[in-house]
C-alpha cells in the first residue's frame, strides 16, 4: 500500500507539473582551451528537484602532438528556483566519472586513467518561450586525472558551458 501511494504522489507531481523533463545541449570552452560538448536529459522528481544524467566529451585534437580523448559521465541532483519572470537558477551536485585517454603522436602507448569524484554546478536560466530556455553553467570537476609520466595540470577541472534546454 506504501508503494502504492508513494507511486501515485510521484506520477501526480510529473502529470501537475509544467513539464516532466529537459533535454539540453550545450558548448564549453574548457581553462585550457580545449572544446567540450555537453548533453543532458533530466527528469522532475517533485516539484522543482530532479535528476539529471549528463555526459561530456572533449572535441578538440592536437594532432600535431597529442591525442587526448576525455569523456564525463554525470549523475546529478538538480533543484530550479525561479527568480524573476522567465530567469532562474539551477544547482547541481552530484558524481561524475571522468575517462581519459592520452596518446603522444607516432608513438605505440597509449595512457589511459578514470576518476570518480563528488562534484558541483551552477546554472542561470533564461525562458525564451514555453518549452525553450538559453543557460550558461559552470561545472567544476574536481581533483584532476592522476597519471604517471604525464602533466595533468593542464586538463580541464571545470567549464563554463553555455546552450539550449527543451522542456518535455
Amino acid at each position: 500500500m506504501k508503494k502504492l501511494f508513494l507511486s501515485l504522489i510521484f506520477i501526480s507531481s510529473i502529470v501537475m507539473a509544467d513539464s516532466f523533463g529537459q533535454l539540453g545541449i550545450g558548448y564549453a570552452k574548457g581553462n585550457n582551451s580545449d572544446n567540450y560538448v555537453t548533453a543532458f536529459g533530466s527528469i522532475k522528481v517533485l516539484s522543482n528537484i530532479g535528476a539529471r544524467l549528463e555526459y561530456s566529451k572533449n572535441i578538440s585534437e592536437h594532432s600535431s602532438f597529442s591525442k587526448e580523448d576525455i569523456s564525463r559521465y554525470g549523475l546529478f541532483a538538480t533543484y530550479t528556483l525561479p527568480l524573476v519572470s522567465g530567469l532562474s537558477l539551477t544547482p547541481k551536485v552530484g558524481l561524475v566519472k571522468t575517462d581519459g585517454a592520452f596518446k603522444i603522436t607516432d608513438t605505440v602507448k597509449e595512457i589511459t586513467d578514470s576518476s570518480t569524484d563528488f562534484t558541483f554546478g551552477l546554472e542561470v536560466n533564461y525562458q525564451l518561450n514555453e518549452s525553450i530556455s538559453a543557460f550558461v553553467g559552470y561545472t567544476d570537476y574536481g581533483d584532476e586525472l592522476d597519471i604517471k609520466d604525464i602533466d595533468t595540470s593542464k586538463l580541464d577541472t571545470a567549464n563554463y558551458l553555455f546552450g539550449i534546454k527543451i522542456d518535455l
